[in-house]
């Protein structure tokens, strides 16, 4: 019986032994050196990359096992590289309060003779996932009753649904306007759907085009449960009826009709019950947090934070026998990065270092919603208005060889964006910038999708690196053999030679754009 990577659980102990074995014979075959030097090198980061990402981290899922011993890792190198640690209590561990709910879920229905289970095939729970709100009613039942698209002009007034129909019941609804209706009349909104006032029993959204993104989120939120800050934990209690995503096949088993033909509302269908139990407890989060002090006693008090995000998504639905996503460039290639640079500034002497202090910090919980940067940005461990600039890398290991992406630069503060381009003139190889992510409302909302943006909420002037999605973005195959590791380390030394010349301006960058009210939706 072949051994798949989904069994590869280890120990911290057998961690230790099989990692040191690997480098030391990879050392001996030329493959990675024995040690990383102060110099930002491809070798170095190979290395790095390579500690990081192997499967024995599993994936590096925020309070796993595997993310832990990459924080120790992380903590280790900056002891050894002698960096004043930032953390809680004098340590370089920065608690992230977080709690994982777990769900139980079994749901059957009733239509026509008799009653069948359904099956994990057939559908998942939204509530709690991918932005929507937890549900308080742990079992519940009621009729079935059909209500059409969300938007459609074609269903007159008078055949909607009524409140009397509505109440008590498990309402079938499809997302979004109908086909082929022009400016749709809106019929339902979802947050009147859930919210707490809502006496629906429960909402099934069918599977089709505009939510097919979300079925995996179901999945997920049944093998892993979800993972939220405490207080938003609790908060859940406050939601309306839960959120249930349903194949397709499912629809047109409980609606009694193919859906290609199901427009109008319809009641009498059968009945759903279903029981979504919930069990709640700790996540073991942390961010890592160092400071290198500034060279000049004036403006050693401010800081660049220079940051990267060391989880990733863990152990997962398998990819061609391969289920341990290991998250080389999302974002072993920024964790690895960071650890370059800040190897590369605590080698010089202090009198050369820069004016100003450097900050750095790897995020937890970036891919759980930007967790991590979030619980750091709103109980820094340095005060908040002595942050002058946020530099974030998150995937730098791929595509064109001399390009990069440039969200935010210019977002905040014209003179950050001025600046790297200046600096970027001066490098012996230019980079060639890809401004095309940064333009607020682009479909793939790139400049809300990673940590910089909790930095530039309050204020904080921000540009995130990046070379850009791939086909193994979130997949088990973003492995170390597939990144181009002279890439990394040219992107790494460039953003280090940024940070040292925001942190060596006379004075602060100015912010000259206005600043989006906190709470307001990223664009």
């Amino acid at each position: 019986m072949t051994v798949t990577k989904r069994v590869v659980m280890v120990g911290c102990l057998f961690f230790v032994f099989t990692l040191v074995l690997r480098v030391r014979t990879s050392a001996a075959q030329g493959a990675y050196p024995s040690a990383t030097s102060s110099a930002i090198t491809a070798a170095d980061a190979r290395l790095r990359v390579g500690i990081v990402a192997d499967d024995s981290m599993q994936g590096r899922d925020t309070g796993s096992r595997g993310i832990l011993a990459t924080r120790n890792y992380i903590g280790r190198e900056l002891d050894r590289m002698g960096l004043r640690p930032a953390g809680d209590g004098g340590t370089f561990f920065n608690r992230v309060p977080l709690e994982r709910t777990a769900y139980v879920f079994s749901a059957a229905a009733t239509v026509g003779s008799g009653e069948r289970t359904l099956t994990q095939s057939e559908i998942v729970p939204l509530s709690g996932a991918s932005d929507v709100p937890g549900s308080p009613r742990p079992v519940g039942q009621g009729p079935i009753v059909y209500g059409g698209y969300m938007a459609d002009s074609s269903v007159p007034e008078g055949r909607d649904l009524t409140g009397a129909q509505l109440d008590g019941a498990v309402l079938v609804l499809r997302f979004g306007d109908a086909p082929g209706t022009g400016m749709a009349r809106q019929r339902f909104s979802l947050p009147s759907l859930w919210a707490p006032a809502s006496k629906l029993a429960a909402v099934l959204i069918v599977k089709e085009t505009a939510v097919d993104e979300f079925w995996e989120a179901g999945v997920e939120l049944l093998r892993e449960g979800a993972v939220a800050p405490a207080a938003q934990v609790s908060e859940a209690a406050t939601g309306g009826p839960p959120i249930f995503l349903i194949s397709p096949a499912l629809a047109e088993r409980l609606i009694g009709q193919p859906l290609s033909r199901a427009r109008q509302p319809a009641t009498g269908l059968g009945t759903f019950r279903y029981e979504l139990r919930q069990t709640t407890t700790p996540v073991d989060a942390w961010n890592v947090v160092a400071v290198l002090p500034g060279s000049d006693p004036a403006r050693a008090g401010e800081y660049v934070a220079l940051g990267a995000h060391y989880d990733h998504v863990g152990v997962g639905t398998p990819v061609k026998g391969d289920s341990i996503y290991n998250g080389a460039d999302d974002d072993g290639s920024g964790t690895a990065a960071i650890l370059e640079i800040a190897e590369r500034f605590a080698a010089q002497p202090p009198e050369q270092r820069p004016a100003r202090s450097l900050l750095f910090v790897w995020h937890t919980g970036e891919e759980k919603g930007l967790l991590g940067s979030a619980a750091f940005t709103e109980r820094p461990t340095v005060p908040r208005d002595s942050i002058v600039a946020q530099l974030n890398i998150d995937m730098i290991g791929r595509n064109a060889p001399d390009s990069l992406y440039l969200v935010g630069s210019r977002r905040l503060s014209t003179q950050l964006g001025d600046l790297i381009e200046q600096v970027n003139r001066g490098e012996p190889r230019r980079l060639r910038f890809d401004y095309s992510w940064d333009v607020p409302r682009h479909p793939e909302h790139i400049y809300c999708r990673s940590d910089h943006y909790n930095y530039a909420r309050f204020g904080i002037p921000v540009t995130f690196f990046t070379s850009g999605l791939h086909p193994q973005y979130h997949q088990p195959q973003d492995e170390t053999n597939t990144l181009d590791y002279d890439k990394l380390a040219r992107v790494a030394s460039f953003v280090g030679d940024v940070a040292a010349a925001v942190a060596n301006r006379p004075a602060r960058l100015t912010v000259d754009k206005p600043l989006p009210p906190i709470g307001e939706p990223c664009t």
